[in-house]
């Protein structure tokens, strides 16, 4: 068949993606080579390697594993050559796709970590794959891979949030009593917090925009860590900010505290653990635009992600909301409109904060 006239473009992108692309087929070799050439597959004949089944039969696992990294086309395949070259790059810690559409096809798509079998293939074989791909075209292989790693950031994302407002609240609740305050949340505000971080962060993630510059990283290993390194400082900065400012209000260092406190206020400790669960809540608000980005563009494609937008946004209504009108519910006091503003303007300091993070990251 000629080779489509999408297939080279998605050859180099894949290529780019960190993912090697080997033509397994029954044709013989200079068929096989040919198409591989138009298709980009085969670029440096003195380096990719071009084996054939009966060369491949003759070589043992070991041999094999060294010839994997240039190997690009293997005529004369038989099914099960498939499935030798699924398990070998399995034993080499590699993540391998595999597609077919025969019924011989069906060993080596269940042995595979994806199996993409045909749309016009058999239904032994699409019952044995992960995936069907109904138009049997490679560049929705592509669209797969771009998906998966659109929605494997989002979840980054989101264990991000999650996990900086978890070590946030229990930081406070260690350190509180230390300090002399047994109860830095109410229960309700404590649900509050969890409502937020949970079921509210999982729609405002879950909706962000598919980029194709996901396709020029480097896919992950099998053996990574689901938290990276950048995860891990995004996490680590953010908690320590969010608990370092909420012992500076409730410990009145610098009299932030009393300089927000109006003279002659009733309950002067409500009124200052409601300022500090203002920052609190304020600074979780922001730092989900630092999680949603690792560039320094924060509203970068924002408007691709109206749930993001919308979820926000009504958090910081409800937020304002609940602190003013929230009393013996809530556990809180009125705010005048300076104590807002300060606990808003403390808040957003998180954000150049996190700026400093990224840059240093990226040295």
């Amino acid at each position: 068949d000629d080779v489509r006239t999408d297939a080279v473009e998605t050859v180099e992108i894949l290529a780019d993606a960190g993912i090697q692309v080997v033509m397994v087929t029954g044709d013989g070799e200079e068929t096989a080579v040919a198409i591989a050439k138009e298709a980009g597959i085969l670029k440096d004949e003195g380096k990719d390697v071009v084996l054939s089944h009966e060369q491949l039969e003759e070589m043992s696992d070991e041999e094999l594993k060294k010839a994997l990294p240039d190997l690009r086309v293997v005529s004369r395949a038989k099914p099960l050559d498939k499935k030798r070259l699924v398990s070998v790059s399995q034993q080499l810690d590699h993540v391998c796709g595999m597609t077919g559409d025969g019924v011989n096809d069906a060993p080596a798509l269940k042995q595979a970590d994806i199996g993409f079998a045909m749309g016009d293939g058999t239904a032994v074989a699409q019952e044995a794959g992960d995936v069907v791909i109904l138009n049997n075209s490679l560049t929705s292989i592509k669209d797969c891979v771009l998906n998966s790693r659109t929605m494997s950031r989002s979840v980054g994302k989101f264990l991000i949030f999650q996990l900086t407002v978890n070590i946030s609240t229990l930081l406070m609740n260690i350190i509180a009593p230390v300090l002399g305050w047994t109860e830095p949340f109410s229960i309700v505000q404590i649900l509050w917090i969890n409502l937020i971080m949970d079921t509210l962060a999982a729609m405002a993630f879950g909706g962000e925009p598919i980029l194709d510059r996901y396709m020029k990283n480097p896919p992950a290993k099998r053996t990574d860590n689901i938290l990276t390194g950048y995860m891990k400082s995004a996490i680590g900065t953010s908690s320590v900010f969010i608990t370092l400012g909420s012992i500076l209000i409730l410990e009145d260092i610098g009299g932030i505290t009393s300089f927000v406190t109006p003279a002659g206020c009733a309950d002067p400790g409500l009124y200052e653990k409601t300022f500090m669960f203002a920052f609190f809540i304020y600074s979780i608000i922001f730092n989900s635009l630092n999680t949603r980005s690792e560039r320094f563009n924060l509203f970068e494609h924002i408007g691709e992600n109206r749930n993001f937008v919308l979820v926000m946004g009504l958090v910081f209504v409800l937020q304002t909301i609940m602190i003013q009108v929230g009393g013996t519910v809530f556990s809180t006091t009125t705010l005048n409109a300076k104590a807002l503003l300060v606990s808003m303007a403390l808040a957003l300091l998180i954000i150049p904060v996190d700026l400093i993070r990224k840059a240093v990251m990226r040295k």
